[in-house]
């Protein structure tokens, strides 16, 4: 019990803002429907099994939707990565993650 009454007072402030900010929908959808291909690849093709594949992947995946959010032309960026031989790290794409206690 004493679990569960953590997760809702480390979120209550958080599962409403909805309700505050017209621009920010209820659900979850759309941030599924961005998942669903991502996926699919994943489970179907083979480099994507190891962690090199899978942080390649979901690196260019993220700059791509990233860019396109920011209405960037996501062609024109990764060009430009690419042209500028910009390098992105591990430990520059891993969220810090805070401990509790």
């Amino acid at each position: 019990m004493a679990t569960l009454l953590g997760k809702i007072e480390g979120g209550i402030d958080h599962w409403l803002t909805f309700v505050g900010e017209p621009a920010v929908s209820p659900t979850n959808n759309a941030a599924e429907n961005a998942l669903r291909e991502p996926v699919v690849l994943r489970k179907i093709i083979g480099t994507l099994r190891n962690d090199r594949g899978m942080f390649v992947h979901e690196t260019i995946l993220s700059l791509l939707a990233t860019w396109r959010q920011q209405g960037r032309n996501p062609y024109e960026e990764l060009r430009r990565v690419v042209n500028n031989n910009e390098m992105i790290s591990r430990a520059h794409t891993e969220p810090a993650v805070e401990t509790s206690g």
